[in-house]
Formats: C-alpha cells, sequence, structure tokens
C-alpha cells in the first residue's frame, strides 16, 4: 500500500512509495513484478448515476443512425449532436465541455456515468458527444475546473489537441515530460462509427454517494480510458524496483518440512480464497521425442491458439506451452492497438515453457484418459454441463479435449450429472450491487439434490475494466460472496482467481485483461478433475 515518507531535512518534500510483504516459501532465484491496477479498489456500486432521457428532437438524432451510403448523412448526423451538446451546456450554464472517446462502450449508460463520476469537477454528461467517434461528453461550470486536463506545468488547459500519436511512436519517440496526452487518436483506428443501439440520447448526473470511488489506474484495456490516459509506455503502471532478481538461499522452514514427506491430497476447502496457498513451477521442457511436437487444436473453441490434447502421450505432455502463440487475437474495435503496446513479462518470449500450478500444502493428482474413464463408470456419470457466458467457452475448449475419448453413462435412474458453473460473473460485477448478487444466488441456486454434482468457478485476476464495475477488487469480493451463500447449498468452489494471477498479462485473450487462457485453464481442469474422481478412485482401489 502506499505510504508517504517524510525528509528529516525539509518537511515538505514528500515522496509516495510502495511496501509489500514478499515470502519466498522456495529456494530459487525470483523476479518479482508489481503493477499499479485499482485505487480504492473496492465499489459497491449500489447507486446509478441519475439519468433524464432526452425529448424527442427529430428522427435521425433520436434513433442516432446514419445512412453511410447517402452522401453527407453521417455528417448531418454529427452536426445535429453538436447542436445537441451545444443546447445543454446552455441549458445548464456550463462554459467548457469534452468529449469521451472510449476503446469500445458496451454501455454508454455505465461508462459516461463512471467517465463523469471518476472526472474531477464534472457536473452533467450526455450521450451522444458533440465530436465525431464521442460516445459521451462532460460538462464543467469552466474550464479551469477541468483538473485531469490541466497542464501544472503553465496552469493551462492541455486540450485533446496533442499532435502524438501512440500508434505511430517508437521507443526513442516517447515524451519526457509526463503529463496526460491522446494516448491513441481515434480517427487513427477503425472505430465502430456511429455506435450501434445506443438507445434514446440522455443526460445524466454523477453518483453522489458517500462511498470511495474506484479508480482502474493500470495501463490496460478500459472502456472509458484507453484513448485518454496517463500511460504514454505500458510498463509506466510499474512501481518502481519491480523486475529485479531476488536470490533466495533460504527456504521457508514449513516449505522445507513438507519437502521431507509426502504432503496430502487436495481437498475442497483448500479452494477457499482466504486459506488457498500455491504458486506456479516450472519444470525442464519435455523432449519431443516423448510428447510429439506441438501442433494447433482445430477444434471449434475459444478463439485463439491451443496445443492439441493427445491422450495417447503421457499426460504431462499437455502441459507444455507456446506462450508466444497465446492471445494475440483480436475481436474488439481497437484491441489491435492494445495488443501492439500491452506490457507483459518475459514469459511472453517462452516457445517451450511447461509448468504446473502446485499448492504449499496438499497435492492435486493428475488423471489421464484412462483413470477419467474409470471415474466416469465409478461414479455413473451421464453428462458434464457447463454454464455461463465467454467464461464458460474459454474453460469448455480446455475441458472438451480430455473428454473426447470418454464414454458417458446412458441416463437414467442413480446416474449423475456434472455442472460446472462460471456464474456469468463478469457480467454480475458489471451490473449489480452486492446486495443484488446475493439475492441473485439466493434465488436462482437451490440446494443441490441426489443425482447432479455442482462446481462453480470464481472470477479471474482482472488486470483491466473492460466494462465499468469488472475489477479485480469486486472479482475477489463477489466470489468470496458466493463462497458464503453456495457452499452450504451444496455447491463446490472451483478456485480460478489466484492461478489466474501470474498469467494476467501474457496469456489474456484480446488482451482484455480478463478472458485469461493457457496454463491457467489447464489448471482449472486439473482441479475439476481432481476433486470430481479423486475420492471415487481412492475407494475403488481400497
Amino acid at each position: 500500500m502506499p505510504h508517504k515518507l517524510m525528509s528529516p531535512y525539509d518537511k515538505d518534500n514528500h515522496r509516495c512509495a510502495w511496501r509489500y510483504d514478499f515470502d519466498a516459501s522456495a529456494l530459487g532465484d525470483y523476479s518479482v513484478h508489481v503493477k499499479a491496477v485499482m485505487f480504492q479498489g473496492f465499489d459497491n456500486i449500489d447507486e446509478r448515476c441519475k439519468m433524464v432521457p432526452i425529448p424527442s428532437r427529430n428522427y435521425q438524432f433520436d434513433t442516432q443512425n446514419a445512412n453511410k451510403t447517402l452522401e453527407g448523412d453521417l455528417e448531418r448526423l454529427e452536426s445535429k449532436n453538436y447542436d445537441f451538446v451545444v443546447d445543454m451546456a446552455r441549458w445548464g450554464n456550463f462554459s467548457h465541455h469534452r468529449g469521451i472517446s472510449g476503446m469500445k462502450m458496451y454501455s454508454p449508460t455505465d461508462s459516461c456515468c463512471e467517465a463523469c463520476t471518476r472526472t474531477r469537477n464534472c457536473r452533467m454528461f450526455t450521450f451522444p458527444g458533440a465530436l465525431h467517434f464521442d460516445e459521451c461528453e462532460l460538462y464543467f461550470n469552466e474550464i479551469e475546473q477541468d483538473l485531469d486536463f490541466l497542464d501544472r506545468e503553465n496552469g493551462k488547459y492541455v486540450g485533446r489537441a496533442r499532435g502524438y500519436s501512440y500508434v505511430n511512436q517508437t521507443v526513442q519517440s516517447f515524451p519526457d515530460i509526463r503529463r496526460r496526452r491522446l494516448v491513441i487518436n481515434a480517427s487513427e483506428i477503425k472505430k465502430i462509427w456511429p455506435i450501434q443501439n445506443i438507445g434514446v440520447p440522455h443526460k445524466g448526473f454523477p453518483r453522489s454517494g458517500t462511498a470511495a470511488i474506484s479508480y482502474f489506474i493500470g495501463c490496460g484495456w478500459s472502456s472509458t480510458l484507453a484513448f485518454e490516459n496517463p500511460c504514454h509506455y505500458p510498463s509506466d503502471d510499474l512501481i518502481f524496483g519491480s523486475g529485479k532478481n531476488i536470490v533466495e538461499v533460504v527456504g521457508h522452514p514449513q516449505n522445507l518440512a513438507h519437502a521431507a514427506n509426502v504432503i496430502r491430497s487436495c481437498r475442497i476447502e483448500d479452494e477457499r480464497l482466504d486459506t488457498a496457498n500455491g504458486r506456479w513451477v516450472r519444470y525442464p521442457y519435455p523432449d519431443d521425442s516423448i510428447c510429439l511436437p506441438i501442433v494447433p487444436d482445430r477444434a471449434k473453441g475459444f478463439r485463439g491458439f491451443r496445443p492439441m490434447y493427445r491422450g495417447d502421450r503421457p499426460l504431462h505432455c499437455w502441459h507444455r506451452e507456446d506462450l508466444t502463440k497465446l492471445a494475440n487475437t483480436c475481436a474488439e474495435p481497437g484491441c489491435p492497438w492494445v495488443i501492439k503496446h500491452r506490457w507483459v513479462t518475459d514469459l511472453k518470449k517462452e516457445h517451450n515453457w511447461y509448468g504446473m500450478w502446485e499448492s504449499y500444502d496438499c497435492q492435486y493428482e493428475e488423471f489421464g484418459d484412462d483413470r477419467i474413464q474409470q471415474c466416469v463408470d465409478q461414479k455413473r456419470i451421464s453428462k458434464i454441463e457447463l454454464k455461463g457466458l465467454s467464461i464458460r467457452d474459454v474453460v469448455k475448449s480446455y475441458l472438451t479435449p480430455r473428454l473426447q475419448n470418454i464414454k458417458f453413462t446412458d441416463a437414467g435412474n442413480e446416474t449423475l450429472s456434472v455442472v460446472i458453473d462460471t456464474l456469468k460473473l463478469p457480467h454480475q460485477l458489471w451490473h449489480l450491487s452486492i446486495d443484488d448478487y446475493r439475492k441473485q444466488l439466493e434465488d436462482n441456486y437451490p440446494n443441490v439434490t441426489k443425482g447432479s454434482e455442482n462446481y462453480w468457478l470464481t472470477g479471474f485476476y482482472y488486470t483491466s475494466e473492460r466494462e465499468p464495475y469488472v475489477q479485480v477488487d469486486r472479482s475477489l469480493y463477489y466470489s468470496k460472496v458466493a463462497w458464503d451463500i453456495l457452499t452450504p447449498r451444496g455447491y463446490k468452489m472451483i478456485n480460478a482467481f489466484d492461478v489466474t494471477a501470474a498469467f494476467a498479462y501474457d496469456t489474456d485473450a484480446q488482451a482484455d485483461g480478463m478472458h485469461i487462457v493457457g496454463p491457467p485453464m489447464r489448471a482449472v481442469v486439473t482441479k475439476i478433475f481432481h476433486h470430481l474422481c479423486h475420492d471415487a478412485l481412492l475407494s475403488a482401489t481400497s
């Protein structure tokens, strides 16, 4: 956490320092990277911005539609939007206003609300904005109050015209002076415009609650700040001193004790977020003569590269990865520029990476096709069903290949149905307050009954704010709420939060800091099969 340290020689000479505890639990070389992601991280959003629909002006303005095949139609819409903003400024007696152009705003209502709430002295917002590519407009009493665009060297408003292109810059052209600049000029990218399905134009007012406002301060994907961002370079959010190597020559006593003993098998209680204790362990890369060369999985799944699973090879071969090929494709407008300029660790350079997630306190057992088939037969499993939205598709891409050689029991009496649910958690973070989320869980997840075994995944470790409120602190807190409510009802939690943290910058699909693929998903699948099958297979051999 940040601490303000005072010089003994000058009481007015303050500096900000970051202090964190690092307990090396194993011998070896460590490289520690610390990134700033959130400030005042948890925001309950129990209050939304007050929204007021705009009275009808004309059909084109009301619908925000422009016929791009009709010459001048887009310009006519933008002229009407500009006139509308001028009218709103005159109505509110606002002498200064400026637009916001985000990476992609799925919901201007939430995004513009947050942009205004987090911008100092913003009094009102509207959507659409005045200019080409502006989703919303922020209004101020006077230009001097727009502090986020104030040049502190001369006390003047910086404005949006910087003559500074993030897209075309090189390392040598990075500015020496750190101030807010237009990181990516919206005219430099192929952005969807006008906004699709924006709905009826509105005006709104910032949230006025007393709770602390959370701010995304990282250099990753943000729906509202991607174009107007304090980061010149993706490492700008690295805490000073990050990346330095630490050599640990004295092992943690607890870990040394574990090394001398065979540790127990992990139980479902070991997934708890407040007690889970593990790390990624890298091993020597298996020879291709044993595992065969990596080839891409061509089966339908979440976009991007995945090594093919081969059931006829030793199971450990499945954990090999070419990290250079992961998370290099895009599906969203603006994503190509994030991918080109994102920060990654040295892991991203690894063609031959091989490692696994391991707990300090217990052991996850790996099961191959033969053992999974034995588990299915022993428990009479008729199906394994995945629920959720995009995160479900990510998990499914890694789970389905492990089931391709498995024959399930015909459904009937005394058979078992397995459900794996991602709870649609990113969407819940986006749209629901804590109280609403608790009610949603209580109303829609009854007690697990005989004939069903239900698992659910925690939220991932998010390093972005692709949509408002989809933040790492909320992901952790909402996952703990789900544990408290669902565990007594018979649902079993799989901790995906911890395993995604180390790879959150290197294997995030679309560079969005949210859809984590690669090794963490193999760890999740390993955990699922361990908890599903370990006890059944143990009883079968005893």
